[in-house]
């Protein structure tokens, strides 16, 4: 299916449920069932259904499943259902409250495409299930649709022994899964085999491009780890020991916008309580990140990487004299240059699916051959449906180099109706000067910074994209960065010290402190409150000793400091004793 029909699709599915919303369609999670609750040996059998059918799918050329969370709690849902509310011998796909397997899962949370469904009429066997499937042609299309990428088991039994399976499919143009072993219960070795899909290519300010690179590790920080080319299967060495072992891979494409996804996988032999700790794949509508100051900038704004880049299929140039040139310094490696001659030149770039009714700001990037003219040499501008926000006037000096890519900020808000469904973002040559069209990045409007700040994402499905993060003052901007989702810690240990020291030996021999960082990777800096103080960084510690030469005989407190801009201050605080002189004392002991 094209992404255009898939897109289509999302939309009739958001407008059939805003329609159900106005009339008071019942939410299926009040139903007084729990689809969150499952018992171990249920449990057991989903997640044998999931490994089954990626063997299914694995023996047929086709990459596995990601076991899904909201999935799986309309399927258990529609299960307990169809047992409960529906009379002995039901068989089908429709629930007692009306509703298809495509509402179903979007009532449960799940913001991409779903509808296909397979069901078991009775308690079976995971390998029954799977092997009935594969006989049933309309099934086995199911199971082995190459367009899905995530699933949703749900096993329901009541105490008479009645049941019901339910398998429902899905693909989310903002996910792209990662899956450790065809999503096996459990290994026994560390070595893994990984499967890592790539980005959904979709159109428009707010699409997705392919991945180019790929970084993978065992921590959310990504600590040590390095980018390489994208590749879709690797091995991969887990933690050793025993338990739930997790691996983050985190992609990213030409324009350095990341997206991160996990699975995991229990080394050793889970227990069935372990088992019932099974991380499933979710979404969320907020995230919680955690800004860091920059350079004393009191405001933030954030972006799910939207951008509008020359090399768009809606970049148009409409009059003058233009041509898309490539560029190493441009994003993407190409940018558009209006030429002079014949006039002004004048280009735009489009889009219609982009958040509507949020206060936004766009970054024009461009650069001009010339920069000393103060006459007007280019004009930007928005038209953001019903409303038109500009134009900037442009001169050759207002660049601050010649040849040097400069950004622009514009406020707007997109306000489309029926007849000026579009967004627009415009860009006029006016002077004498070659003006080069790189990209426009697009923020929502600045509020105060705060960490942690829990960020409502437009859209509600937040699926591990990068967020980036801008800071500024109203007039001047930072670069941009990626919000980090976790939080930065800087520990010591031990963070207290006591020596001791005479006047005869003033300076000690060195103690050893330990330097913990989690998911922070700016330059560590050690000061210290007193010149009797004294370190030594080591590449995960610091030797610490004191030089009490020159000072009187008393007891002293110092402090040692350690700072990283992106991690919260550490100290040690350290007490000195220094005698006149030092005894030693002996104790005499005799054994038999």
């Amino acid at each position: 299916m094209s992404v255009r029909r898939w897109l289509w699709v999302i939309l009739i599915g958001l407008v059939i449920l805003l329609f159900l919303d106005a009339l008071g369609a019942p939410v299926v999670t009040q139903s007084g069932f729990d689809p969150s609750i499952q018992t171990p040996e249920l449990m057991l059998d989903e997640a044998r259904t999931v490994y089954l059918g990626n063997l299914a799918r694995r023996d047929a050329g086709l990459p596995p499943l990601r076991w899904n969370q909201q999935l799986t709690y309309a399927a258990r849902w529609f299960s307990w259902d169809s047992v409960t509310n529906r009379p002995e011998g039901f068989c089908g796909h429709q629930d007692s409250q009306g509703n298809w397997p495509d509402l179903r899962a979007r009532l449960f949370g799940y913001l991409g495409i779903a509808g296909a469904e397979n069901a078991y009429c009775g308690y079976v066997t995971p390998a029954f299930a799977i092997q009935g499937w594969l006989g049933s042609p309309g099934h086995r299309a199911n199971l082995l649709n190459p367009d899905s990428r995530e699933i949703g088991l749900g096993y329901y039994r009541r105490s008479d022994g009645r049941g019901y399976v339910t398998q429902d499919f899905g693909q989310d143009p903002a996910y792209p899964p990662v899956i450790i072993e065809n999503e096996a219960i459990s290994t026994t070795t560390p070595l893994v085999t990984l499967y890592v899909y790539d980005r959904i290519v979709t159109s428009g300010f707010a699409g997705y491009a392919p991945a180019t690179e790929i970084m993978v590790s065992n921590d959310a920080c990504f600590t040590n780890a390095s980018w390489s080319a994208f590749t879709k299967e690797l091995t991969w060495q887990l933690e050793p020991g025993r338990g739930w072992r997790t691996v983050y891979v985190k992609t990213r494409d030409a324009f350095h916008r990341t997206l991160t996804a996990s699975d995991a996988i229990f080394l050793g032999e889970p227990s069935p309580d372990e088992l019932l700790a099974t991380p499933l794949s979710t979404n969320q509508p907020q995230v919680t990140l955690f800004p860091r100051h920059n350079d004393g900038f009191p405001q933030m704004q954030f972006s799910l990487g939207w951008l509008a880049d020359d090399a768009m299929e809606t970049f148009e140039k409409w009059w003058g004299k233009g041509e898309r040139v490539e560029d190493p310094e441009a994003w993407g490696g190409t940018a558009f240059r209006l030429i002079p001659g014949d006039g002004e030149t004048f280009a735009w770039v489009w889009d219609v699916n982009f958040p509507q009714d949020i206060p936004m700001t766009a970054y024009f990037r461009l650069k001009v051959n010339d920069n000393n003219s103060t006459a007007e040499v280019a004009r930007i501008a928005v038209k953001g449906g019903t409303e038109e926000f500009g134009p900037i006037k442009l001169r050759g000096v207002d660049f601050v180099e010649a040849n040097r890519y400069q950004e622009f900020p514009l406020n707007f808000t997109f306000k489309p109706d029926a007849e000026n469904p579009y967004l627009f973002f415009k860009f006029w040559r006016t002077g004498s000067a070659e003006v080069f069209v790189d990209v426009v990045t697009i923020f929502d409007r600045p509020r105060p910074v705060q960490s942690p700040f829990i960020w409502s994402v437009p859209g509600g499905n937040y699926r591990g994209q990068g967020i980036w993060v801008r800071y500024t003052d109203g007039t001047r901007f930072s670069p941009i960065m990626e919000a980090p989702i976790k939080p930065s810690q800087l520990q010591v240990s031990p963070n207290a010290l006591t020596f001791m020291a005479s006047q005869a030996n003033p300076v000690t021999a060195p103690r050893i402190v330990q330097i913990h960082r989690s998911c922070s990777t700016a330059p560590l800096e050690v000061s210290v409150s007193d010149q009797w103080l004294h370190t030594e960084r080591q590449e995960q510690s610091l030797r610490v000793w004191v030089d009490a030469t020159g000072l009187p005989s008393g007891n002293y407190t110092g402090f040692i400091t350690l700072r990283a801009a992106d991690a919260p201050t550490a100290s040690i605080r350290v007490e000195l004793i220094l005698a006149e002189n030092i005894y030693r004392n002996y104790i005499s002991l005799i054994e038999r």
